[in-house]
């Protein structure tokens, strides 16, 4: 049972445009890809699943935020929902990902953050070559993995 993309939207967004660009050389990436279902074990036709995606910058220990105890900082973070659809009622933990759901996703994430960057008079965090490595380390670590 192949389910059907019905929408994808904006979950969520936290962008702090300076730090980012102050830290940009020295962050770590967490991708998470998973079914949100309000009723694990329920049967539907309708289904949800969760990108987020943050961005995190390591500091360095001689940084001012690092001596007040911060030794990463939150950068960036976005979550993007996909809808989906299927023909007969199942559990949406149950669903086959679609080949593509994921890098769509993801694309939608990094055009979402690469634009409010642009507008922020920054650099495009998320280049091509960002995304392609996500997308390889999020399907050879398999779900929910980083």
């Amino acid at each position: 049972m192949q389910p059907r993309l019905v929408a994808d939207r904006l979950y969520g967004i936290t962008l702090k445009p300076q730090e980012l660009a102050l830290y940009g050389g020295k962050v770590l990436f967490d991708l998470r890809f998973a079914p949100m279902a309000e009723e694990r074990d329920e049967p539907a036709t309708s289904h949800f699943k969760l990108m987020v995606l943050e961005v995190v910058a390591q500091l360095d220990p001689a940084d001012e935020l690092a001596r007040q105890g911060h030794a990463r900082l939150l950068v960036a973070k976005c979550g993007w929902e996909l809808e989906l659809a299927t023909e007969q009622p199942c559990r949406t933990v149950d669903l086959p990902e679609a080949p593509q759901e994921a890098a769509l996703a993801l694309e939608r994430i990094a055009d979402t953050i690469n634009d409010l960057a642009r507008r922020a008079g920054i650099g495009q965090p998320l280049g091509p070559d960002v995304v392609t490595q996500l997308l390889l380390r999020y399907r050879t670590q398999g779900i929910g993995q980083s």
